[in-house]
């Protein structure tokens, strides 16, 4: 699976800019780099202006101040590299008077079952009030440990504010150009890691058996994934302050020792019934939760220096702590990973089987299923905010067509949603509201009224798409890979039936892959839903899959790809979705053309029978309730 590069080779512009110039001396190495910027666009709006600038990498997004924006520059220099320094020259500061308020950045709301959401209609007097210049620093940086290409790199990051905003005159402040220095130390003896294993498995003892088929299908892959299975009780105790950082020296090891870079854990994680130790995030979210679960922690392994990510700065015991233990969570993931959170030996089996029958049956359809409506009703610009997403997705997919159920067109039922799984899709885009068990969204304008609306034999509360309703959902062989876009549908320490794990566990259909937030996630409303926040993350993941076609892969650069874009201005709701943004599945499966599934069954003709008698669903339920079979 690796792709070797030269690791002392500086990786430079991971995001345009011209060419830059590096110089060397005894102990330290220069880079300066010029970069140009043409003059802002002023576009006015009923109450307030939008800046432009043709070569900004997003907007800044921090909430109640103006929203400006900001050219990234990204570096990437071989592992262990010091960056020493960094400073940034701008050119003559040119001033212009606008005729309005700068639009301020949004509110972000939790996008969650339990919650409701009422969209705030910002004052700006009142929030630029004690505003001089906005903002204040024309540049920042940071540093990060993470892969590329499989390779171990230290990414610079500099985020340039090119335009600064005067509220109490109504004036910006722009340059032209911007010389950036960088001084660095390379290590003094170049980091090499081997190459003996590419895919590391650590489960449960008991899974050990029904997961040696998935490590001799690696194994014999043409060319091989090289692939190694440990056990939970075979990793030695005490190294660190708990099993899991027990856990996570041992998987740092595989690193250095066998040249690792995929990770696949095995084992449900359920509060007080962990099969696999898990590490909780403690950002709370009142009153939803105090902590979730977040497979990233096993992930993060070095800091930007190449040190230990511990994750406590504060040594409390509460792991990733805003702000207090973000000092030691360096967030860039240093491996490949998936989850697979099996219950039983008979959950291990199937995914497994999955996953190993994937390979002969996953030829691209170029379909996707989309599901949709209004995440935050009311906002000023009467968006659809799941819905503007789904488009959205849809451009990062050229050539892919849609089936679209939407609160708009009322095509979004859970019928519907069971057929568009059987319609051959390689992808689902559900993009809504959630909970651990459940996933829904807003009618046009309709804060009161979730959909998909009720059948019969829906259980809990029978309007929510609940992980129940995945046994309607019977597509054989053609597996897709399914991305959430809502608040906890990962969160697999609240119940074994999560549904980002329900859609994966079942047998004859689901998916092969699943990617979630295993907390609460926010967003904005309006059509900037899709640049910060899980909205960002929906659009990112889609054009990851389509390009990089490795799941783990994909994850990784997602989350790479937030931090690198977002970097001097992350607040908590941005590391957040980074901590909380997980992965079901396994991280070496690669998305390519298999056998035509035109000649495969996509249901058994019981399965269809019921499908088209569904008054038939609540007496099959009470039997299999009877039978102890179904809660």
């Amino acid at each position: 699976m690796k792709i070797f590069l030269p690791l002392l080779v500086v990786g430079i512009l991971v995001l345009g800019g011209l060419g830059a110039v590096g110089t060397e001396s005894e102990k330290e190495k220069l880079i300066s780099d010029t970069i140009f910027f043409s003059q802002p666009i002023i576009n006015e709006k009923e109450k307030y202006v939008s800046i432009e600038l043709k070569e900004s990498t997003h907007n800044s997004m921090d909430i109640g101040k103006p929203m400006l924006p900001v050219v990234t520059k990204v570096y990437t220099f071989p592992f262990g590299t010091c960056i020493d320094n960094v400073e940034v020259t701008f050119s003559e500061v040119i001033e212009q008077e606008i005729s309005k308020s700068v639009e301020p950045s949004p509110e972000v709301y939790p996008l969650s079952i339990n919650a409701v959401n009422k969209v705030k209609e910002p004052d700006t007097v009142m929030m630029y009030s004690d505003i001089d210049v906005y903002p204040e620093q024309r540049y920042g940086y940071r540093t990060a440990s993470g892969l590329k290409d499989e390779e171990h790199v230290v990414y610079l990051i500099v985020n340039l504010n090119v335009v600064q905003y005067q509220p109490k005159d109504n004036t910006i402040f722009y340059s032209t150009n911007a010389k950036i220095d960088i001084t660095y130390t390379l290590p003094d003896n170049p980091v090499f890691f081997p190459d003996e294993y590419d895919l590391l498995i650590i489960a449960p003892a008991e899974f050990e058996s029904p997961l040696q088929p998935l490590v001799d299908h690696k194994n014999n892959l043409d060319p091989p994934v090289n692939t190694i299975l440990v056990t939970v009780d075979e990793i030695p105790s005490g190294v660190g302050v708990d099993r899991q950082e027990d856990i996570k020296y041992f998987i740092k090891d595989a690193i250095e020792e066998w040249g690792i870079t995929y990770l696949l854990l095995v084992g449900a994680g359920v509060e007080g019934e962990e099969l696999f130790p898990v590490r909780n995030a403690w950002l709370p979210s009142q009153p939803h939760e105090e902590y979730f679960p977040s497979d990233l922690y096993y992930a993060d392994i070095y800091n930007g220096t190449g040190g230990f990510s511990n994750w406590d700065y504060d040594g409390d015991g509460k792991y990733a702590e805003w702000p207090t233990d973000f000092p030691n969570v360096d967030v860039v993931p240093d491996l490949y990973l998936g989850k697979l959170p099996c219950n039983n030996v008979d959950e291990v089996n199937t995914i497994v089987d999955k996953i190993i029958d994937y390979k002969a049956h996953n030829k691209m359809m170029k379909k996707i299923l989309q599901c949709g409506g209004d995440s935050v009703p009311g906002d000023p610009e009467g968006i659809y905010e799941d819905e503007f997403s789904n488009e959205k997705v849809m451009e990062k997919l050229p050539g892919y067509t849609t089936t679209q159920l939407w609160g708009s067109n009322g095509k979004l039922t859970k019928q519907n949603i069971a057929k568009g799984f059987k319609n051959g899709v390689d992808f689902v885009d559900f993009s809504g509201h959630g909970s651990w068990a459940s996933w829904a969204t807003h009618p046009p304008n309709d804060e009161d009224t979730w959909i998909p609306p009720p059948t019969l034999i829906s259980n809990y509360d029978a309007w929510i798409y609940m992980d129940y309703d995945f046994y309607m959902v019977n597509n054989a062989k053609k597996l897709p890979v399914i991305v959430f876009t809502a608040c906890s549908n990962h969160k697999y320490t609240e119940s074994p039936n999560c549904i980002g794990w329900k859609g994966l566990s079942k047998k004859n259909g689901g998916g092969i892959g699943s990617f979630a937030e295993a907390g609460i996630g926010y967003g904005p409303g309006g059509s900037v839903c899709v640049e910060t926040c899980i909205g960002w993350m929906e659009v990112k993941a889609f054009e990851e899959l389509y390009n990089t076609k490795v799941l783990g892969q994909a994850w990784s650069n997602c989350v790479t790809d937030y931090y690198t874009t977002f970097s001097a201005d992350l607040d908590r709701y941005d590391f957040q979705t980074m901590v909380e943004f997980s992965m079901f599945g396994d991280p070496t499966l690669v998305i390519e053309d298999g056998d035509d599934p035109k000649n495969i069954p996509t249901s058994t003709p019981f399965l269809n029978f019921l499908e088209n008698h569904p008054n038939l669903f609540p007496i099959l339920r009470l039997l299999l309730q009877r039978l102890g079979l179904q809660n």
